[in-house]
């Protein structure tokens, strides 16, 4: 089997993020594994009928076309670095696979988004409180929540920034309301002395994105909300755009490359409807 080596240097030398370059060769070995067991040629002899016949694969086996479509990205950019290491004749992309069904809205409920916000306040742990704050009031990917460092948080009375390394290790500056500026206040106050520049520490260092996505699982199972990062990231989205706010500045906010991916939170929910109609008066 050829050895990802060479690969994962390739993706690093792009800077991607951790987290991309694992999933991209996670999911080239799961492609090098659907094409061994078609075929007994090696990849030196990859097609294009062999992308379209792998994107077929996808779509019977992948309920999501998110999904879909992140392995679609992964195998794309693997037959790029074939092609680009001569191991390749040509270079092989397969398409996107095509959302046909009506974008829905992927947030919390306002009901439930104050349900979960209480429980964890009412729970008086400042670690936890300053987790959902700062997830809510910046909307920041649980990659760069784990990678923020105290040096990159600039604190006073009225007003507070934080310096965020986003993807592609581009920065970006975000103001802090004054919620989150007292959840990392009241937090910096108790936390643990440590070694560590990361802001978010644990017993055992800097904290991870899985230690993110337990502690919020653990409260949203107590109040029978389903939430992770992303699903609050989607929920200030949201609410940014249904408040008016500009779509360039939503697209700063959340460090997209591209204002199309910020559009995707100009979703119409039901509640929407529900709302514009009642407000009706003839």
């Amino acid at each position: 089997m050829l050895d990802l080596g060479n690969f994962e240097e390739y993706l690093t030398n792009k800077e991607l993020s951790m987290n991309t370059i694992s999933c991209y060769i996670r999911d080239s070995k799961v492609f090098m594994d659907w094409f061994s067991s078609r075929t007994d040629c090696g990849l030196d002899k990859l097609i294009q009928l062999d992308a379209i016949g792998y994107k077929k694969h996808l779509l019977n086996t992948n309920k999501s076309v998110v999904t879909a479509n992140r392995k679609v990205a992964s195998v794309n950019a693997f037959c790029k670095w074939l092609y680009e290491s001569g191991s390749t004749a040509d270079e092989i992309n397969i398409k996107a696979v095509k959302n046909r069904d009506a974008r829905q809205y992927k947030g919390l409920e306002e009901k439930d988004l104050r349900k979960l916000r209480a429980e964890i306040h009412r729970n008086r742990n400042p670690l936890h409180i300053c987790i959902i704050e700062l997830l809510l009031g910046t909307g920041l990917r649980v990659s760069e929540l784990c990678n923020l460092k105290l040096q990159d948080i600039e604190l006073s009375e009225r007003k507070g920034t934080i310096k965020v390394i986003g993807k592609g290790n581009i920065y970006r500056t975000l103001p802090l309301n004054k919620d989150v500026r007292k959840a990392i206040q009241d937090y910096a106050d108790v936390r643990p002395e440590n070694d560590s520049d990361f802001l978010l520490i644990g017993q055992r260092g800097a904290f991870k994105r899985n230690a993110i996505n337990l502690i919020l699982e653990k409260y949203g199972q107590r109040v029978s909300v389903d939430v992770t990062p992303h699903r609050l990231r989607h929920s200030l989205g949201y609410r940014l755009v249904k408040e008016g706010t500009a779509i360039t500045t939503i697209q700063e906010i959340l460090g997209h490359d591209s204002i199309l991916t910020t559009n995707l939170y100009t979703v119409t929910t039901e509640q929407d409807k529900v709302e514009a109609l009642e407000a009706l008066e003839w």
